[in-house]
């Protein structure tokens, strides 16, 4: 994906073609950000489609852990859209906004959205401590590690740094011909969405891998990817909040299904991931038996190789981990995604002897014919002033460059939304991102163009006191507390932190 900052190497092709010897053969770099791997080996399937080549080697890897986590922040900080870095948002910010916007739909807050992505990070440790080739093999974390406010320090509220994937090293290579094979492509998608977040219709996913698997599907002849038999996932979870959201985006579980189906009941004790009904490996559809990119990592340029690689070691019964090799797995569906999600791949791959029968499915669109380009950004300077609604918020507290805090917002107004600061830094006890979303506040636009929020705080209530009153009446119940503060709040004009 980024050699070039990574490792300051540029026109690597040539030099790996070099360094095996093959001198004389075309060697082309493919690069779409995270998604880099998967999208390797759909140009390298095209290539011998078109008749042009036998066979092609595909290879995917990341050094990362040539620089610092400030630095490797920064570098991939460059595929977030200009207009985003301009406030700050590095990956896991933007990542943040989606996710907080995603569980508010859930309307699961506070301490719950903690504990579904606390047993998140266990699921996939406890898979990834299994494998061999994970990053974390032998690394367990168990649920209490997740509250260990010493350790597991904030990133962009709500994540944490358990919920990110690990800078590190990785690579891994496969090799496509078009000679008969036990293993086969079956349906490839792929798709793009805006650059910034600002421009998307949908806030709560990630449409481009909905309308990317609609393709792979469509060209596998898969109508409902829920009825499979023998099916295996490998989802992009490079932050834990992304399989959920993932699962969902590929049709395989619905939004209100989908917390149980990888966690269980949150008000019981957590299942084993191996013992789970559903997405465990005797389940109906196991989903990211390898650890994930939380645990088995998560080399950028190779994770969708990667995912790709491990469901062909399912499907021929090679899983490193036995204990996650699922009986009788026949197709294999992986999903990358690149940068904010605006550049995602689905790759289904399937046994040569597998007798399924293709369904007839609708074309879904998949050609598409240049319009206007996206016009400019319209001045936002009448805009000083004017009322708009928070649709989602966070803190960033790891910016990569060292600074303190930002407390962004994303905000709707007059048909568009904008990106705005916290015009005031918080006071003691305030939280502004837990009880923002869905409230009333000011933009306020300099003449500078820069973006500020205002909150009202001229409310006859103090909420930092009112948030640990209840607390304390609820005997420490966070969930409770911000339900009834969330109630609360909606009685008034403007929200109060």
């Amino acid at each position: 994906m980024d050699s070039e900052e990574f490792e300051n190497r540029a026109n690597i092709a040539t030099k790996i073609a070099d360094r095996l010897g093959l001198t004389g053969i075309p060697a082309v770099r493919s690069e779409t950000a995270s998604s880099t791997g998967a999208a390797a080996l759909h140009e390298a399937y095209y290539k011998i489609a078109s008749g042009e080549f036998e066979s092609v080697l595909v290879l995917a890897g990341e050094r990362m852990k040539t620089v610092t986590t400030e630095v490797a922040t920064t570098i991939m900080s460059k595929t977030v859209d200009p207009e985003e870095r301009r406030f700050g948002f590095t990956m896991p910010a933007l990542i943040a906004l989606i996710t907080q916007a995603w569980f508010r739909e859930r309307r699961i807050h506070g301490a719950g959205v903690s504990d579904v992505l606390a047993r998140l990070m266990t699921r996939a440790h406890a898979l990834g401590s299994d494998n061999p080739l994970a990053a974390f093999y032998g690394k367990p974390e168990p649920l209490e590690a997740y509250y260990d406010e010493r350790k597991n320090l904030p990133v962009a509220t709500p994540l944490m740094r358990k919920d990110c994937s690990p800078i590190c090293d990785g690579a891994a290579a496969v090799i496509l011909t078009s000679r008969p094979q036990a293993v086969r492509i079956a349906g490839l998608g792929s798709a793009t969405d805006t650059s910034s977040i600002l421009d998307r219709a949908l806030l709560t996913g990630l449409e481009a891998t909905s309308r990317a698997a609609k393709i792979a599907c469509w060209r596998a002849g898969i109508a409902d990817p829920r009825e499979l038999e023998g099916l295996v996932v490998e989802v992009h979870d490079a932050f834990n909040s992304l399989l959920p959201i993932g699962l969902v985006d590929l049709g395989l579980v619905d939004a209100s299904e989908v917390i149980e189906a990888l966690v269980g009941d949150p008000k019981r004790p957590p299942l084993s991931p191996y013992e789970n009904p559903i997405t465990g490996p005797k389940g109906r559809m196991p989903v990211n038996l390898s650890g994930g990119l939380k645990a088995r990592g998560h080399p950028v340029g190779g994770t969708g190789l990667f995912q790709i690689a491990e469901n062909y070691l399912q499907i021929t019964e090679r899983m490193p981990n036995a204990r996650a090799q699922v009986p009788c797995a026949k197709i294999g569906l992986s999903n990358s995604v690149g940068g904010p999600g605006n550049n995602n791949y689905v790759t289904i791959i399937e046994a040569t002897d597998n007798r399924r029968t293709r369904a007839v499915v609708p074309e879904p669109r998949h050609r598409f014919e240049s319009s206007r380009r996206r016009p400019p950004r319209a001045a936002t300077l009448g805009l000083d002033g004017h009322e708009a609604v928070v649709e989602a918020a966070t803190t960033i507290f790891v910016t990569g460059r060292g600074n303190e805090p930002a407390h962004v917002a994303l905000l709707s107004l007059d048909g568009r939304r904008v990106f705005a600061k916290l015009d005031q830094p918080p006071r003691a006890g305030e939280v502004p991102e837990q009880v923002l979303a869905g409230q009333k506040v000011k933009l306020l636009v300099k003449d500078d163009g820069d973006h500020y929020f205002q909150i009202s705080r001229g409310l006859p209530f103090d909420l930092g006191r009112i948030l640990s009153s209840i607390r304390g009446r609820v005997g420490g119940d966070t969930e409770a507390a911000d339900t009834e503060l969330a109630a609360a709040d909606d009685t008034k004009e403007t929200g109060g932190v």
